[in-house]
């Protein structure tokens, strides 16, 4: 039996509900293993080619997932209709020697109505001639590495500070927390006492916070901010790896947000999650923050202080994030 056809997403290596971003970093990363590998097979690099122009630009796209949902419904249809129909049995067998003969005339006579009326319509009329179709959009370039001033703008946009109210009314600052979904914000949890009373502060805005989700194993939290219009940051498909240029978010001694640039010395476990050693110190007031690979998006949540080991500048990786949960770290 032939293996079933790929799809462009199973080409690039992708989801179907992959972005933009995803999808150029996908055909740049399998174009090169292609033109990497000993025996170079241009059948499959213009596979991977077709799969991008196509993925890349939004309209064909569409076409090619409409298509794809059709083409599903079919082979559903195709499936059903090889059951096995129902048999009736017993009956006389002479009646469907019988019974052919009416149908039989019926059919003549439709025959020779379309014959008579085909005589009287004349010639069939001319096709009109092919509408020349417009040349197809080209798909956008690849997406390329960032420089750290490009990036920091849309860092701002999706990081604040998180603060917490004591019993006397005075502020406490905690560290940095960064928007990845709509109304949230992620940070780190130590430092975070029970029953505080939360906020977000955003340049000139200050927005009331609560907790979420304590996961006490990650250290990692949480905290709904209603009313929160920041901008998201998107989450790396790819973990970071040793060697990986990355940018760290931080305040600097005027207090504005400001990126240092850096890598990734290692990766290891850690006490149930995965840690980033990283080249660049982390301020106190630094833990939470993003850290950022070269396309602006989160490999990690920088942390300080930690248990992972003294003299280690650490982020908790952002692969964890969707396995954040509240629970105890265990005694």
């Amino acid at each position: 039996m032939a293996a079933p056809k790929q799809s462009l997403y199973e080409i690039l290596g992708i989801a179907p509900d992959a972005n933009e971003l995803d999808i150029g970093l996908a055909y740049e990363k399998r174009r090169q293993e292609l033109e990497r590998a000993p025996h170079h097979d241009s059948n499959a690099l213009a596979l991977v080619q077709e799969a991008y122009e196509i993925l890349s630009t939004p309209a064909r796209r569409k076409a090619y997932d409409a298509a794809r949902v059709t083409a599903a419904e079919r082979a559903a249809a195709k499936a059903q209709a090889t059951a096995p129909d129902l048999v009736v049995e017993g009956g006389d067998e002479e009646a469907p020697r019988r019974a052919w003969l009416l149908p039989a005339i019926i059919a003549g006579v439709v025959v020779l109505g379309i014959a008579f009326f085909m005589m009287r319509s004349g010639p069939a009329p001319e096709k009109a001639p092919p509408v020349a179709e417009a040349p197809k959009a080209a798909p956008p370039p690849p997406p390329q590495p960032m420089r750290a001033e490009q990036i920091l703008p849309t860092a701002i946009r999706a990081t604040g500070q998180l603060l917490s109210y004591d019993m006397s009314g005075a502020a406490v600052p905690l560290g940095l927390a960064v928007s990845l979904e709509p109304g949230t914000v992620v940070t780190t949890c130590h430092g975070i006492n029970a029953g505080s009373k939360l906020v977000f502060r955003q340049g000139a805005e200050t927005l009331s916070a609560e907790l979420t989700v304590i996961d006490e194993v990650l250290d990692l939290c949480r905290i709904a901010v209603p009313g929160l219009a920041a901008k998201t940051l998107a989450v790396a498909t790819d973990e970071a790896k040793a060697g990986d240029k990355i940018f760290t978010l931080g305040m600097n001694a005027k207090r504005d947000f400001a990126l240092t640039e850096g890598t990734v010395k290692q990766t290891r476990m850690a006490q149930s999650a995965k840690v980033l050693e990283v080249s660049m110190p982390i301020a106190p007031s630094g833990s939470g923050a993003p850290v950022l690979d070269s396309y602006g998006r989160v490999v990690g949540i920088a942390t300080t202080p930690h248990r992972y080991g003294s003299g280690i500048n650490a982020a908790i990786s952002s692969a964890w994030i969707s396995e954040m949960r509240s629970r105890a770290r265990p005694q």
